[in-house]
């Protein structure tokens, strides 16, 4: 499957709010518009928590949160991912959690 119908089905399915795979949260921040991205150091200093909010669609953003170590890609450790943001019109690089 091309990256393009890769692309389609992730939306596809975020949209119908089914479950991403780990593979499937992977390729979603790494071939995604990352519109914020913000890291918090462990206290070791060898890893990152990372929240990356990626733009899946017109005014449509997901966020997710995983780890980076710069010696390998470390698996999604977060249940309920990604999760919908959405971005308040008075703030820039600030979004938040919809309350459905």
């Amino acid at each position: 499957m091309d990256i393009y119908n890769r692309k389609e089905r992730i939306v596809e399915k975020l949209i119908n709010e089914e479950e991403l795979t780990r593979e499937e949260i992977i390729f979603l921040v790494e071939n995604f518009k990352k519109v914020s991205e913000q890291k918090i150091p462990e206290f070791d200093q060898l890893r990152f928590i990372v929240a990356s909010v990626l733009e899946v669609g017109k005014d449509l953003y997901y966020e997710v949160i995983w780890y980076f170590s710069p010696f390998n890609l470390l698996g999604n450790e977060y249940p309920n991912q990604p999760r919908k943001v959405k971005k308040p019109p008075e703030e820039r690089d600030v979004y938040m959690p919809y309350d459905d």
